[in-house]
């Protein structure tokens, strides 16, 4: 499941909403929707960029090969919505370690 919390000030705050930016992100990681979570984080005070973009998804070898060109698509995205600048960081882990569970309204089946 690729987590994606973009972290900003309340002067940095994005003009998309956070559905948009999972539209963006299912399509890049072609992934089905409710795979990819994205949390939209607005913080006090940040340094050195007040953007910042945390992503974790597994790391599967398809990924791994293309992370950077992920990074450069993510990037680009924002760009184009009018974020100049910011900071990206991405984790890929072994996939075996994540686990998941969902509940209430059209749950995803667990993946263990």
């Amino acid at each position: 499941m690729p987590l994606l919390e973009l972290f900003t000030t309340p002067e940095e705050l994005p003009k998309f909403k956070a559905a948009e930016l999972e539209e963006f992100m299912l399509a890049l990681f072609g992934v089905e929707k409710g795979i990819v979570q994205v949390n939209i984080i607005v913080v006090h005070d940040m340094a050195p960029a007040p953007f910042y973009v945390s992503l974790r998804a597994k790391g599967t070898p398809e990924r791994t090969k293309k992370a950077g060109d992920l990074l450069t698509a993510l990037s680009e995205w924002l760009v184009a919505k009018g974020h100049a600048k910011g900071k990206i960081r991405m984790e890929l882990y072994e996939p075996s370690l994540q686990h998941n569970k969902a509940w209430g309204v059209a749950p995803l089946a667990s993946k263990l």
